[in-house]
């Protein structure tokens, strides 16, 4: 939070930003994207991302001192792992509790040279046998102590050149976190359900996120989104990338120019009235659905390798990010090849993306202020000498 009690944040995807800043009562009071060109570098892209900062701070009257940054890459990683202690003292859980996260830092720093980890995530504990979702407190008399986790890590280079980048414009990053877990808690929240699955088609990645009684369950991604199509419209068509992309978009503003559902209807469209090229629409249509198909398989099939213990059934599944409108048209292979209850389309904002973010940022600032003040003199002892 800057001088003057804002709260900024940056969501940085591989195709686009958004920039949302906050005042201290969490009222949005600017908001605003831009599309990331994926033909130019990454200095071109950050001097787009300086025209949104210098909005931002004439609209504020102030310079952003800091920000929250929101990433969304091909280039994240999603670890599980679990850690296991045995005692013999009487020792409260919390205290077993940071000496395994402190042996986790360092399994990822030893096995994950390159990396940093954004997001340490508790999915869950089992103490003397006695499985928790979550870590229990004021248990003094334990033998064993297994936590299972989910890491989210981000490559140092990366972290590195954003700070580098945004130092340049005096502006430290105070957090860099996930954009699909944020965002997904959030609305988790805000939907009220008790079992949420999600579906984030981003630009090079695509996420599945599933939540069982408010906790996470699973996290995964694929490699591949709304991007290696437009790929495959700009190879299979012999046009350039800016053009293909366009395509993409303009066949997919109605769901009569793209389902199945409507091929008589479909047949009927000019190629040369929608895009003024010699494009057979009938060949688009099939190339856009192999690659939809594609990342539904490969996404059930994550869920299928994990052998979960959730009924799908019983769990109501929303298609997000900026590729799920080619999804929300062609719901019906989903339907078929999965076992959700439903599947929802949800229309974000960009401010309310970023302020997943901040919510976030905000409610573990205030889990760390209160473990900071509960710290007791042996714990403080252990943790001096554990460092």
């Amino acid at each position: 939070m800057n001088k003057k009690n804002y709260f900024n944040i940056i969501d940085l995807g591989s195709s686009r930003v958004r920039l949302s800043v906050f005042d201290n009562k969490l009222s949005n009071i600017f908001s605003e994207s831009k599309n990331l060109n994926f033909n130019k570098d990454e200095i071109d892209n950050f001097n787009n991302i300086q025209n949104l900062i210098k909005k931002a701070e004439k609209k504020i009257s102030s310079h952003l001192d800091n920000i929250i940054l929101l990433v969304d890459s091909n280039k994240l990683l999603n670890i599980q792992l679990s850690i296991q202690k045995s005692t013999d003292i009487n020792t409260n859980v919390g205290i077993i509790y940071k000496s395994i996260l402190m042996e986790l830092n360092q399994l990822i720093k030893s096995n994950y040279l390159e990396y940093d980890i954004i997001h340490t995530i508790l999915d869950s504990c089992i103490i003397d046998n006695v499985k928790h979702d979550e870590l229990p407190k004021n248990i003094n008399k334990i033998k064993n102590l297994k936590i299972n986790f989910t890491i989210i890590c981000f490559p140092r280079k990366n972290i590195e050149l954003l700070r580098k980048n945004f130092n340049k414009y005096n502006i430290q990053i105070l957090s860099t976190f996930c954009t699909s877990f944020t965002k997904t808690l959030s609305y988790l929240n805000k939907l009220n359900h008790n079992k949420l699955s999600f579906l984030d088609i981003g630009w090079e990645r695509t996420s599945i996120i599933i939540y069982e009684n408010y906790k996470l369950r699973f996290i995964d991604t694929i490699p591949i989104g709304g991007f290696h199509i437009t790929k495959d419209i700009s190879k299979i068509f012999k046009i350039d990338l800016d053009e293909a992309e366009n395509i993409k978009k303009s066949f997919n503003k109605s769901e009569n120019e793209f389902s199945y559902k409507n091929e008589e209807k479909l047949n009927q469209i000019s190629a040369v009235e929608i895009f003024n090229k010699n494009i057979s629409v009938d060949l688009l249509k099939k190339v856009i659905l192999y690659r939809v198909q594609e990342i539904i398989d490969l996404s059930l099939n994550k869920l299928h390798l994990k052998k979960l213990q959730i009924n799908l059934k019983n769990t109501d599944l929303f298609l997000i990010g900026g590729g799920s409108i080619l999804f929300k048209n062609n719901s019906f292979y989903l339907k078929d090849k999965s076992e959700f209850n439903s599947i929802n389309y949800y229309v974000e904002q960009d401010a309310e993306i970023c302020k997943s973010g901040l919510t976030y940022y905000l409610n573990n600032s205030v889990m760390l202020e209160k473990s900071k003040k509960k710290q007791g003199l042996f714990e403080k002892f252990f943790n001096f000498f554990g460092r």
